[in-house]
């Protein structure tokens, strides 16, 4: 038996239960008496146990006539109050099914940090010959020449990446001396 280092727990996620079965599974989940949940392999699976009866029971008389229950709904003289609805979903469920902002990796740190070097306002007024006198002018010229919104592209389009590499190559060597 081989001593292995117990893992390092890096993030901890607390998602309340009815709002992850909601997420996962439908709302149809959270009306049921208990759930069981494991992991499987590659597979989290969740048992629904035993839905509750959320509604009204009924005595129904031994003579009850069904087929005249029938004929009388199919008749449309027999309804059904509506519904009550269903409250709206809470805070945390509707921060769950927004979608994150994608967020900025390292091609957008490494922009940012560009964009800040007064080297690379030179560079760009020698290679380019646009005059840059802030980083914010850097800034907006760069996502300009690449064609983004923003430098948080960088690290999610592919194409937007490779002209950012671009850039960065040609800077990284004119620091070198190489025109």
């Amino acid at each position: 038996m081989t001593d292995r280092p117990h893992p390092t727990v890096v993030h901890r996620y607390a998602i309340p239960l009815d709002v992850a079965l909601e997420q996962l599974i439908g709302r149809e989940a959270t009306d049921a008496e208990g759930w069981n949940a494991s992991v499987q392999g590659d597979d989290l699976v969740i048992e629904v146990v035993a839905p509750a009866y959320v509604g009204r029971t009924v005595e129904v008389p031994d003579d009850f006539d069904v087929e005249k229950l029938c004929d009388a709904i199919l008749a449309g003289e027999f309804k059904l109050s509506p519904a009550e609805p269903r409250p709206p979903p809470s805070g945390e469920t509707q921060k769950i099914n927004t979608p994150e902002k994608p967020k900025g990796g390292p091609l957008a740190q490494r922009a940012g940090i560009m964009c800040g070097e007064r080297g690379f306002w030179t560079f760009i007024t020698k290679r380019f010959g646009v005059a840059i006198a802030s980083a914010d002018e850097a800034a907006v010229w760069l996502k300009a020449r690449c064609g983004v919104e923003s430098r948080v592209e960088f690290d999610h389009i592919e194409a937007k990446a490779a002209n950012f590499r671009e850039i960065d190559k040609l800077y990284r060597l004119w620091l070198e001396g190489f025109d």
